[in-house]
């Protein structure tokens, strides 16, 4: 029996690009079950965005907030996984677009006791800033990336099979490969395993190598989709 599939999405008062993300994940080859806003404390016109975005939506959006302390994104996260009612948990913030085999291939190729990395590409930035729902729609955000972009995707891929391989002959470098939180999925029962992420960590960056480090610990281990769980990244100024 297939399992059955959540998709968590981080957002923090950016409902322009949010909503370009909701369009890409009604896309997919394989549509999610439930998808679960982790709102970290967005102001009203995110959930305005979020009301008027459902009904025309393929899956139940559920929207899970929390007051804006700070850039609390592990408890955001922490939140969203209580929530979730699937046997899988895939994860993607506000500016990731995923492509249409994003999901499809997460539940293809992770099970119990194995976490799937994936990765991200940069859309071209002067591309990314006039993206419109119908470029979405149609997929043609897919092909704006470079063959360069794509030459260095296959070798990061390689080049992380290498590094799960050695973590797994109990040799390879503690950090490597690294669980990125933008593009990852793991069981729901694994997550638990470990109580999620650790909320100690506020601000950008650390709490998603921190998970990494604890489901290896407790024999939960990568596969590595780098080339085939793709999302492209909309580029912005740095935010908070």
């Amino acid at each position: 029996m297939a399992p059955s599939v959540s998709t968590i999405l981080t957002t923090f008062n950016q409902p322009n690009t949010l909503r370009l993300v909701l369009l890409a994940l009604a896309r997919q080859s394989q549509l999610p079950d439930e998808v679960i806003i982790a709102d970290d404390g967005s102001a009203p016109p995110t959930l305005d965005a979020l009301r008027r975005l459902a009904p025309d939506l393929p899956f139940p959006l559920i929207h899970v907030f929390q007051p804006d302390q700070g850039f609390r994104a592990a408890r955001s996260r922490n939140n969203a996984i209580h929530h979730s009612r699937s046997d899988l948990l895939t994860f993607l913030d506000q500016d990731t677009l995923p492509r249409a085999d994003w999901l499809a291939t997460y539940a293809r190729h992770t099970g119990p006791g194995r976490f799937g990395i994936g990765r991200i590409l940069d859309l071209p930035p002067d591309a990314a800033q006039s993206l419109t729902p119908q470029q979405i729609a149609d997929g043609t955000f897919e092909c704006l990336c470079s063959t360069r972009q794509y030459r260095d995707l296959i070798r990061r891929h390689r080049k992380f099979c290498v590094y799960a391989l050695l973590r797994r002959a109990g040799v390879g470098i503690k950090t490597k490969p690294k669980l990125r939180s933008c593009n990852f999925a793991a069981f729901r029962v694994d997550l638990l395993q470990v109580n999620g992420f650790d909320e100690e960590f506020h601000g950008w960056g650390q709490e998603d190598d921190d998970l990494g480090r604890r489901l290896f610990a407790v024999g939960v281990h990568p596969t590595v989709l780098l080339r085939h769980a793709v999302a492209f990244h909309i580029p912005h100024p740095p935010r908070r």
